[in-house]
């Protein structure tokens, strides 16, 4: 008797066991992904960004950045002749810079 028990047991187990994997795959299915767009305008919207804080007056840029576009590029030649900083394949020293003095500033 001890026998039919713990073949119903292992029975019950294992059908739970099924039935919860058929629930979680079923779950994955219906599950909404967002899709991945390529962002192949990226770089021509940095470009557009910093032009918008430097070129477009003085009082702007300082408003922005607190300096001066002639200041931030003798700063980001500073920078770069010292090897302090250098671009990355998605970030030039420039943009660098300029992110850096809007969170500080």
């Amino acid at each position: 008797m001890d026998s039919k028990i713990i073949h119903a047991a292992c029975m019950g187990a294992a059908i739970t066991v099924m039935a919860t994997g058929v629930a979680i795959i079923e779950q994955e299915r219906n599950r909404n992904y967002i899709p991945i767009e390529p962002r192949i305008n990226a770089i021509a919207q940095q470009e557009f960004y910093m032009d918008s804080i430097l070129n477009r007056g003085d009082r702007h840029c300082v408003e922005q950045i607190h300096m001066k576009p002639v200041v931030l590029y003798n700063l980001c030649d500073v920078l770069t002749s010292h090897g302090l900083l250098r671009s990355t394949q998605n970030v030039s020293i420039r943009e660098q810079v300029i992110v850096f003095l809007q969170i500080v500033g």
